[in-house]
């Protein structure tokens, strides 16, 4: 409303100022008035939007789950660094583990803090600061020179220790680090595989002497499975075992 009153009073001061000059005082008098309306209705949009008057900030608060950035079973959180500072990053993210489309932050009035907690569950939580107009007559007033306006949003994301939170390059290059590092110790990977084997055929003798009927397609069903679950299993043992050394090399990639 506060620029329909500016407009108004400058085309009603430019009417008296100019036409009603036959009457001294009814010249003086009017055109007095809404200069001193317009000027006072400048005074009040220049206050309103270099000083936010007639509003208050208001903190706005959403969360939501997060799930891993990839979609190959590994548990991480991406970010690219932004500037020189290393203090500012986009961060990619997802929420939903149907969707293989990633979200990302942005860059205006944006804060991204990640922040590592002991929880099995990851978090993002949003934390929107805008300024509202405080009362109905000031959203009257001055609703049509400014609009609410966001003042800054500050997103943590609280991810497990177990995550691992890299760049996008050291995402890239993670698939060839873990094959480097893996490929040290085909000992191992040997030992494993028999290890497998043999957690298998000690499952299936077990099923046998409990299920004697159980027939060949049965027990070796059963084999591969019993064999899938014990490498699964020592495989994220493997991998937690090489986590330092992964991480090492990984810090290497800028």
């Amino acid at each position: 409303m506060i620029l329909f009153v500016l407009c108004i009073s400058a085309f009603l001061f430019f009417i008296c100022f100019n036409l009603l000059t036959k009457n001294k005082a009814l010249h003086a008098i009017t055109s007095l008035l809404f200069a001193v309306l317009f000027v006072l209705s400048t005074f009040f949009i220049t206050i309103n939007f270099h000083d936010h008057y007639g509003m208050h900030k208001v903190s706005h608060e959403t969360s939501s789950k997060l799930v891993s950035s990839s979609d190959k079973g590994m548990d991480m959180l991406l970010y690219q660094p932004i500037g020189t500072s290393g203090k500012d990053k986009v961060v990619i993210y997802r929420t939903d583990e149907k969707s293989t489309k990633s979200l990302h932050t942005g860059t205006d009035k944006v804060e991204n803090k990640i922040i590592s907690v002991d929880s099995k569950n990851a978090k993002l939580v949003t934390k929107t600061v805008k300024y509202e107009y405080n009362s109905s007559s000031n959203r009257l007033w001055f609703g049509l020179a400014q609009k609410p306006t966001r003042v800054k949003t500050v997103n943590y994301f609280y991810v497990p220790k177990s995550w691992m939170t890299l760049t996008v390059n050291q995402a890239k290059q993670l698939p060839t680090i873990m094959e480097e590092v893996s490929g040290s110790n085909t000992a191992a990977q040997v030992q494993m595989k028999k290890a497998a084997e043999q957690y298998a055929q000690s499952q299936v003798k077990s099923a046998v002497m409990k299920n004697p009927k159980m027939t060949s397609k049965q027990q070796k069903a059963l084999a591969k499975k019993a064999a899938a679950e014990f490498s699964q299993k020592a495989q994220a043992e493997a991998f937690k075992k090489m986590m330092p050394e992964i991480k090492q090399k990984l810090s290497q990639v800028k």
